[in-house]
């Protein structure tokens, strides 16, 4: 997709239904969210959730970029708002008998409705391990290089591993081929009753259903992977983890999200201690399902359409491009 066509895109949507009927976060119990999140969107803004598929393996980094450029449309028109508002009161607190005219009004109406809809990127990077903040200042020299140097198993063509700091919740974890990455950016205000922690359990709920329903393309049926929630944050297979969770918050907007095993290489997770969890062993849609034809895309799909039913959400407008220049 070329940029002029997914400015379009963002501007327009493609108005398509969903294909399935249906401050930094520390790691928090989620145990009041348990049960079906009863979310909704409460800004007209909010009820229309936008999915940008990257179709190419690309560079962590700048799927990184990517996502800080839309969280930061998020937060300047936030910004802009909040801006508008001070001021408007501030002039009626000046001068009494100040009131907008129509025209002033509407304008401002115009404006204050100019809202991003959520979105969610979904890549699939490079061989990368990621640290979060709560390793920032504990990571020596010597343990970056051995995630640096490592050679998988299986997937000895891979581009050898990059270590990348990153600012969200949790510890060290993975990202490379093989992995759905999605990257979840909405405002969290523009939900009812949707805290930080009730977010994390409609990823969670969301990564569950999709496991269990996504679907490939040869007619073999749901998927059928039957996963659950632990204490820790994430999503399990008996006692293997199958996708890592970490998300940040800046003045309600969300960033980062989920990490779904679909076919890596496990030796890039279990040859390090993952997500701060010494005694914890990834799996894989492939290990658990080896005939599946399911890919990485049936995953990313099947995942936003189940994120989207979870917090109310009835329209997917989804777009699918190998890169974007930024």
């Amino acid at each position: 997709m070329k940029p002029a066509s997914m400015a379009m895109w963002l501007r327009n949507g493609l108005k398509v239904r969903c294909l399935q009927s249906g401050t930094t976060l520390r790691r928090i119990s989620t145990k009041s969210c348990e049960s079906k999140v009863k979310t909704r969107p409460i800004d007209e803004s909010a009820k229309v959730l936008r999915h940008l598929h990257f179709s190419k393996q690309m560079p962590f980094k700048k799927g990184i970029d990517i996502q800080e450029r839309f969280v930061k449309a998020q937060l300047d028109i936030k910004e802009l708002h909040a801006k508008i508002r001070r001021r408007t009161a501030q002039l009626q607190q000046e001068k009494a008998n100040a009131n907008l005219n129509d025209n002033e009004r509407q304008i401002l109406d115009r404006i204050l409705n100019m809202k991003p809809n959520p979105i969610i990127l979904t890549f699939e990077f490079q061989p990368t391990y990621t640290g979060g903040k709560r390793i920032k200042k504990l990571i020596t020299e010597e343990q970056i290089s051995r995630y640096e140097e490592f050679c998988p198993s299986a997937q000895k063509n891979n581009m050898k591993p990059k270590f990348v700091q990153v600012e969200r919740g949790g510890q060290v974890t993975f990202h490379g081929p093989g992995q759905v990455v999605a990257y979840i950016i909405l405002d969290l205000k523009t939900f009812k009753d949707f805290p930080a922690k009730c977010f994390v359990s409609s990823i969670e709920n969301a990564t569950i259903n999709a496991l269990r329903d996504a679907k490939g393309h040869d007619d073999e049926g749901a998927l059928d992977v039957r996963a659950r929630k632990t204490d820790q944050t994430g999503v399990w297979v008996t006692d293997k983890k199958i996708a890592s969770i970490g998300v940040h918050v800046r003045r309600s907007i969300t960033s980062h999200g989920v990490c779904i095993n679909v076919c890596p290489d496990l030796s890039y997770l279990n040859s390090f201690e993952m997500c701060g969890l010494p005694n914890s062993l990834a799996t894989s849609v492939k290990e658990l399902r080896p005939a599946s034809s399911i890919t990485t895309k049936d995953i990313a799909v099947s995942f936003v359409n189940e994120l989207a039913k979870v917090i109310g959400i009835d329209v997917v407008e989804r777009a699918e491009l190998d890169d974007i220049e930024l």
